[in-house]
């Protein structure tokens, strides 16, 4: 995998997919576009198993500090849980998180 905005097309992986095309080894190329905010929305209501309109807030601030990209959602949201800044509240059966302490986060762009 690499990021098409970062790898030059005469970049290694090229001449490996070259090298496998000119061999009959069959490839498959995909472009993984980020997340739209309603998408990710849906993702976090299903993993989190809450209603979409609860947790609209929550996956605005995930949107806001991984502009979607869903490798970077699934590591975020595994940050947050590790962090205490998102937990499973038993008594009220259901997720609860900190949303000032999350908009605080400072989140470096390098990862995205």
């Amino acid at each position: 995998s690499y990021r098409s905005n970062q790898v030059k097309d005469d970049h290694g992986i090229f001449h490996l997919m070259k090298s496998f095309d000119s061999s009959g080894v069959p490839t498959t190329r995909l472009n993984l576009e980020g997340l739209t905010p309603e998408d990710l929305n849906t993702m976090v209501s299903d993993a989190m198993c809450m209603f979409p309109r609860i947790c609209k807030p929550f996956s605005d601030i995930v949107f806001q500090k991984t502009k979607g990209n869903p490798f970077f959602v699934l590591e975020f949201l595994k940050s947050l849980v590790a962090g205490a800044l998102l937990e499973y509240n038993v008594q009220a059966r259901r997720w609860v998180w900190d949303e000032d302490l999350i908009c605080a986060m400072d989140i470096t762009s390098n990862v995205l």
